[in-house]
């Protein structure tokens, strides 16, 4: 689900993210999940939830940053309210939820989100290590909301910071050399 670059966690793929996200929509935005991988006329929107007032929320979920994702959200917003998928669940007479998570957003993200007409949210996610536990926090660009959740992750992945000074590199074979 995780990996380690150098210091940095990361989801493995986006699909670990949205494993993730999908299996704590309670817990990071008090949503019931309603679908994955909806396909509304052609798209593919990465997750569909509702709130305890029946209001929508899509959810597009980037694991590295995307010039796109207002866009993307635009047009499956479009699409949910032509096709109005799970009617018995939504009142679309609520505005739709439209958010966005990612590790960090492109300033072209920016720019569209000032000019849209759309009522978009962007949350920016990290992942840290906090000793032995990994924790994924998630936090509102506008109103500074911040969750904490804890990673369930193996402790064999986890790298404990007093036995990093015990490894010693080997030395690069000549023939590998660039110089």
């Amino acid at each position: 689900m995780l990996k380690k670059i150098a210091d940095k966690w990361e989801f493995e793929s986006e699909a670990a993210l949205e494993d993730f996200v999908w299996e704590n929509l309670p817990h990071l935005f008090n949503l019931e999940p309603l679908k994955r991988q909806h396909i509304v006329m052609g798209e593919w929107c990465d997750i569909l939830a509702v709130s305890e007032v029946g209001q929508l929320a899509i959810l597009e979920l980037k694991n590295i940053e995307d010039r796109y994702v207002v866009q993307q959200l635009t047009r499956y917003y479009e699409n949910v309210l032509v096709e109005k998928p799970f009617s018995q669940k939504v009142d679309y007479q609520n505005l739709v939820r439209l958010v966005a998570i990612a590790p960090s957003f492109h300033r072209h993200n920016f720019i569209d989100l000032k000019y849209s007409k759309l009522n978009l949210e962007f949350w920016i996610f990290d992942i840290v290590q906090e000793g032995k536990s990994v924790y994924f926090y998630l936090k509102n660009i506008d109103c500074q909301i911040l969750v904490k959740l804890k990673v369930p992750i193996s402790e064999e992945y986890v790298i404990n910071p007093e036995k990093i000074s015990n490894i010693t590199l080997l030395r690069l074979p000549k023939g590998l050399s660039l110089s």
